[in-house]
């Protein structure tokens, strides 16, 4: 598989809105350690707001993504939502017009993405943010592409690159939202943004594996 067409990108987006919302007790507990915990709740109402709006939608992929991002901000609300919401927005704008998407454009999409959170958050991989995910993907996915691998590959890759980001936190002390006031007590707990991303990234892997080898 080496593009998406708008009907696909609508399927992948359709099963992450479910897979997402299946992890909200996940996304609770994690946040409660070292949070305020209502980041599984965000999560919810952020992906149902996604799949509410994929009822109707534009034959364009870029528009699609960029009212993906406008619905999980609206519906979420809180700073979660406003930094996703702002990542599917930038990603959208990448491939604006566009009805079929390669590995090259997803790279584009995602380094939008991660500065558009670096922007809108000020933060930095290091922090023990998403980022600390987010990066290693891309990046990933950076590689992949210049290897000519094909998208479902490229995704697990970037999976598994988002899921040693995760890891890589649980030794960082938080530096930024509630969890900085924490302080050192943050130390040994995974990022519940880092592991949404890494979420994100599974979700994505999983359908694109399976799009490239339907039973």
């Amino acid at each position: 598989m080496n593009t998406l067409n708008v009907e696909q990108v609508v399927a992948v987006l359709t099963t992450l809105t479910l897979d997402l919302q299946a992890q909200k007790d996940y996304l609770i507990e994690l946040d409660s350690a070292i949070g305020d915990g209502d980041l599984g709740i965000t999560v919810d109402r952020g992906f149902q707001g996604v799949r509410d709006g994929l009822q109707e939608h534009a034959n364009d992929i870029g528009r699609i993504l960029f009212k993906a991002g406008m619905d999980f901000s609206n519906s979420a609300g809180s700073t979660m939502g406003a930094l996703l919401g702002t990542a599917f927005m930038r990603a959208g704008k990448q491939v604006q017009g566009q009805r079929e998407i390669s590995l090259a454009d997803v790279v584009r999409m995602v380094k939008a993405a991660e500065d558009g959170i670096k922007e809108k958050g000020k933060a930095q991989p290091g922090d023990k943010t998403m980022l600390d995910a987010l990066a290693p993907a891309r990046e990933a996915l950076e590689q992949a592409a210049l290897a000519g691998t094909d998208l479902a590959e490229a995704m697990k890759q970037a999976a598994s690159a988002a899921e040693k980001g995760v890891q890589s936190t649980i030794n960082m002390q938080a530096s930024f939202g509630r969890a900085r006031w924490l302080g050192e007590r943050t130390i040994g707990h995974q990022d519940p943004g880092a592991t949404l991303v890494f979420l994100i990234a599974r979700s994505l892997a999983g359908t694109l594996e399976r799009m490239s080898n339907p039973v």
